[in-house]
């Protein structure tokens, strides 16, 4: 009997916002599985920057540097690539705030990034993905939160499009399921990243964070790629329209461990 297949070797997925943090890592994990990279970023010089280190190490890399608010670029950059297996829907941006504070603008700008570029992005790269050969033909991974399940106050905006982020998975899976591209969504919990720099100065929020997380810790990039690395592969060929949080387990902890 032949054992799952883990690799990703000649696969070609996209990622995007990529040029640090949680994009980064990803690209890392899919390339030491072999995969070939298209990533994306709006900093195109930080993108060339990680680019390169994951060229020092043998991936095949090919760089985009634009504004994936700008939905006609992101059509034109989907259509220039073929094949497609994977699509890695990862950059997202914060603007908290209290909902008495907040405008249509700022929900805006939000949902313009994490809901409608990912949109755009998945009906291109299903097009591609149909056409390819076999039984599976796809992979479609997006990037949640714990804030969809689980929000804090002052985090509306960012919360309702994580929401958002998991219903539109759920609705790729049900028109690609039978394509055989399958889509699943990862709900990271708190991660050492370049975008949650403020909240890392707080030395409170970080404490108290810790405490209710059983991990006891933040994660590390690496741990949220993994998974998705793993989604990507053809051993994830039952897994559809899921919501997998991967949170160190603080989404199934109602306590604190505060003393």
């Amino acid at each position: 009997m032949r054992g799952p297949n883990f690799s990703l070797a000649g696969k070609t997925i996209l990622i995007t916002g990529a040029a640090r943090g949680l994009g980064a890592a990803m690209a890392h994990a899919c390339a030491a599985q072999g995969a070939q990279l298209r990533l994306q970023d709006i900093n195109g010089e930080a993108l060339e920057a990680t680019a390169d280190g994951l060229r020092a190490d043998g991936a095949t890399v090919r760089t985009a540097a634009f504004d994936l608010t700008d939905f006609d670029a992101c059509t034109d950059w989907v259509q220039g690539i073929d094949p497609i297996w994977g699509l890695i829907n990862n950059a997202g941006i914060t603007n908290h705030g209290h909902v008495l504070d907040q405008t249509v603008g700022d929900y805006r700008s939000i949902y313009d990034l994490h809901v409608f570029a990912p949109f755009v992005l998945a009906r291109e790269a299903g097009r591609v993905m149909r056409a390819n050969q076999g039984p599976q033909r796809g992979r479609i991974v997006s990037i949640s939160s714990i804030a969809a399940t689980h929000p804090r106050p002052g985090v509306g905006n960012y919360a309702s499009s994580k929401a958002a982020v998991a219903g539109l998975t759920r609705s790729l899976a049900a028109d690609f399921g039978t394509d055989g591209i399958c889509a699943n969504a990862i709900a990271p919990g708190y991660v050492l990243t370049e975008m949650n720099r403020k909240i890392l100065g707080d030395e409170g929020f970080v404490r108290r964070i810790e405490n209710r997380t059983p991990a006891a810790r933040w994660a590390d990039p690496a741990e949220i790629a993994a998974p998705v690395a793993f989604l990507m592969s053809e051993a994830a060929s039952y897994i559809n329209g899921q919501l997998i949080a991967v949170d160190g387990g603080m989404n199934a902890f109602l306590q604190s461990n505060e003393g």
